[in-house]
């Protein structure tokens, strides 16, 4: 019996089952997908950081004969237990190209993007792994790639690549695209080639050169070494401890985190919806209910067959949403953290399939408490119709005498949405989280896209940035006459060219120092960073002023706390020859380094060899012009020069704004898709339920054109409603969800930028319009209404 009343259902609804069919689909594969990642995830960075030894700390040194004196000290260092030195050779512009290139023969200049590294494969730290998490092993004439590298040249397994040494030039075949674990994240702005050890030794040969030393280190206490570092002052260009090469992949970890944040609105919407459709269906079949009550069918054994049909439901939708997790989960997952390493993933389909029977079971859990309402039908509501005959309080919220000049259809739709309110909570409730999931998301990508988002990357804003790959040239000179006379000659030939513009860049130096307890010494990672060409006055400041005196420094807030100093305090610099005290003017953040970082005056004299890198040649134009066509002319004066936008620099530097774009884009795709199926779920069951009432309408005149409109108009009015209630809890709730993210990264006041038109016109326009053709097409069914139907009202 309980399968035929099943059958008979499931043929009755088809619309309402299917509909609620699709949305299980989605919950089971979202739900079994996002938790699949986020566990694998979970384990996947520290998984990577072993299998490839990351060291506890990580030193970068230039040394002439390949000794440097890092050597001596870790050798004496009682903190230290083993380490392991890595020989590097610096490649320049110069020193590579392409000798052929598949994707366009035409191609022989290499980007670097980076500070570029060449060495022999890594045998015991910091391993690399090729495209298939296996071990990097090369031939002679091989050489091995990092993705990123690969994919801003458009070089392929097969591409050949020509590397001149000190003395001799060799021809590589690009045999691997690599995993670096150290090297390998978009905020570590310096990457590695790999060639085979022979292959290495033989084109380094014997003649004088400048080695650039990678130094592994482990050791008994991390905090304890870079100390003693600090107090014998060695000279290094770059140090990192293990904890920040797994921070500087927080940006990877943040788009998988925004994938499960879709997964779990995506599972509360689809059951928002399944309790609508109980509550309705109960509604709907209070007769059959009343009569089996009448004559003596207990509330268990009705409850028994509505979680009968639900369960069933449920099993398919979940079998099927099982199935769709698999390639769908290992999509997703690909796209979120293509450059680690995966741990192993046997045990993943159980996860799976554990996922889909917890929807099982909490559908069915869910189902059992939403079916409570069966206790209160009784058969005097099957007898009247689904009344009981009583009501002590108005029907309707409007006066139609005080609103003679409002179209009936609008009249209804208002009227209807205020009297019966609790009815719409659920459709109030699923587009107000679709809503909040758009703006969020779509803020965080205007945030990151915006002109003043370079401000919290420790640098001002410029028209155009140009990479001209001469900063490893200034690190190797002894004074910074070199790189005047080079920002000298790019803003002359701009000016030879009609172009009028300002010239600098951003240096930052490797310089111990302490505040007020000298054994208080600055984070690894604290550079200091100094503006070369022009006069500072455009950074993120949060309290106080930038340095204007040869003899100030300000500071950001993580390292204000680290060295316990403030505004009016001083910072004392171990320079070669000898200390020398700052006073702090500001406090300002940055998400650099971790949100670790000084910076000095233009005009303070730091010591030229303590250069440990730079970012890219800033350019500002002067006079009107539009940024794409001033980097178009810089391009026709530099051809040979990489020049970027500030939203292409920050893209960069980020590493994920593309995937932040796109993921918005994915979402509103779904929200709309979604706002759709509610929508015919919606107008078809209220159709259904008031079929008596359009009946009615229709015998006193009402044209279907007029109740399709009234049909129409007061899901728009609902979602109206909730747009509203979306915008103002995602403004409430943005600081907290976006700023968060970049409070992680170093920066706690972050500006968050919103395109007014965009937020508060164009995405709120095309969900009402979607949702309102949605709603008039599928109210085309009033046409099917006879007006016999009228009996049916009490």
């Amino acid at each position: 019996m309980l399968l035929h009343i099943l059958q008979k259902d499931l043929k009755r609804k088809r619309t309402m089952n299917a509909i609620l069919f699709l949305f299980i689909i989605l919950a089971s594969t979202f739900l079994a997908a996002s938790v699949n990642n986020m566990v694998t995830i979970a384990g996947a960075l520290d998984y990577y950081m072993d299998v490839a030894n990351v060291p506890d700390y990580m030193m970068i040194a230039l040394g002439e004969s390949g000794e440097t004196p890092v050597d001596g000290f870790l050798q004496n260092s009682s903190y230290v237990t083993e380490y392991e030195a890595l020989d590097m050779y610096l490649l320049t512009d110069d020193t590579i190209e392409i000798a052929h290139c598949t994707e366009d023969v035409d191609r022989h200049s290499y980007e670097r993007g980076a500070t570029l590294l060449l060495g022999a494969v890594p045998e015991n730290f910091t391993r690399i792994f090729d495209a298939g998490d296996a071990p990097l092993s090369l031939k002679s004439g091989e050489i091995a790639v990092p993705n990123q590298q690969a994919e801003l040249n458009g070089l392929a397994v097969g591409d050949v690549l020509r590397i001149s040494g000190p003395d001799k030039t060799m021809e590589f075949t690009i045999a691997e695209i690599v995993k670096d674990a150290v090297l390998g994240s978009t905020m570590i702005s310096t990457k590695r080639l790999f060639i085979s050890k022979a292959d290495y030794h033989e084109l380094m040969g014997d003649s004088p050169r400048y080695h650039t030393m990678l130094y592994a280190v482990n050791c008994t206490d991390v905090k304890g070494l870079e100390k003693e570092l600090k107090q014998q002052n060695v000279e290094v260009i770059a140090e990192l401890e293990k904890s920040t090469i797994k921070m500087c992949y927080f940006f990877n970890l943040l788009m998988a985190g925004l994938l499960v944040v879709v997964g779990i609105c995506l599972i509360l919407i689809s059951f928002l919806i399944l309790r609508f459709t109980i509550v309705f269906t109960l509604q709907e079949d209070y007769k059959e209910i009343g009569i089996m009550k009448a004559i003596g069918i207990r509330d268990g054994r009705i409850k028994g067959i509505y979680l009968l049909k639900y369960f069933a439901v449920t099993l398919v939708g979940s079998v099927v949403g099982f199935l769709i997790s698999i390639p769908f989960g290992k999509a997703l997952l690909m796209q979120v953290i293509q450059d680690f390493v995966m741990p192993p993933l046997e045990n993943l389909l159980f996860l799976n399939l554990f996922c889909v029977v917890c929807v099982v079971l909490l559908v069915v859990l869910f189902c059992y408490g939403c079916t409570g309402k069966i206790r209160k039908f009784t058969a005097v509501e099957a007898i009247r119709n689904g009344s009981s005959a009583e009501r002590y309080h108005a029907g309707g919220k409007i006066r139609f005498h005080r609103r003679k000049r409002m179209p009936a259809s609008i009249y209804l739709a208002c009227n209807d949405v205020t009297g019966h309110l609790k009815r719409y909570a659920v459709l109030i409730a699923t587009f107000c989280i679709g809503t909040m999931e758009i703006l969020l998301l779509l803020t965080a990508t205007h945030t990151l896209q915006s002109e003043g988002i370079v401000r919290i990357f420790c640098v001002q804003p410029c028209s155009v940035y140009m990479d001209t790959g001469a900063v490893e040239k200034y690190i190797a000179e002894k004074d910074e006459t070199l790189l005047y006379a080079d920002i000298r000659d790019i803003r002359e030939k701009l000016a030879e060219n009609g172009i009028a513009s300002e010239v600098w860049i951003e240096l930052w130096y490797s310089l111990p120092c302490y505040g007020a307890d000298a054994d208080m010494q600055t984070s690894n990672t604290a550079y200091t960073m100094q503006q070369t060409g022009k006069d500072e006055d455009d950074y993120d400041i949060l309290e106080g002023s930038v340095p204007i005196l040869e003899n100030e420094v300000m500071v950001t807030e993580r390292t204000a706390e680290d060295l316990g100093v403030s505004i009016g305090d001083c910072v004392h610099y171990q320079f070669p020859e000898g200390e020398k005290e700052f006073i702090v003017t500001g406090i300002y953040q940055s998400v650099m380094n971790m949100g670790y970082g000084l910076r000095v005056s233009s005009k303070a004299q730091l010591p030229f060899q303590m250069v440990g890198g730079g970012f890219a040649f800033q350019i500002q134009a002067k006079g009107e012009w539009k940024v794409e066509e001033f980097a178009a002319r810089v391009a026709e004066v530099f051809p040979d020069y990489r020049i970027t936008t500030a939203r292409e620099w920050v893209s960069d530097m980020v590493g994920v704004m593309d995937e932040v774009a796109a993921l918005q884009k994915f979402v509103t795709v779904m929200v709309l898709l979604i706002n759709t199926l509610i929508t015919v779920l919606m107008v078809k069951t209220l159709i259904t339920r008031e079929r008596g009432e359009i009946a009615m309408l229709k015998s006193i005149g009402f044209a279907d054109r007029t109740i399709r409109a009234w049909q129409s108009f007061r899901i728009m009015l609902v979602l109206f409603l909730a747009i509203v209630l979306g915008t103002v809890f995602s403004e409430m709730l943005d600081s907290a969800a976006i700023g968060s993210v970049f409070s992680v990264m170093g920066a706690n006041s972050i500006q968050l930028v919103k395109k007014p038109l965009e937020t508060y016109l164009l995405y709120p326009l095309l969900m009402l319009a979607v949702t309102g053709v949605s709603a008039y097409l599928c109210a085309a069914e009033v046409k099917r209404v006879d007006v016999k139907e009228i009996n049916t009202l009490e």
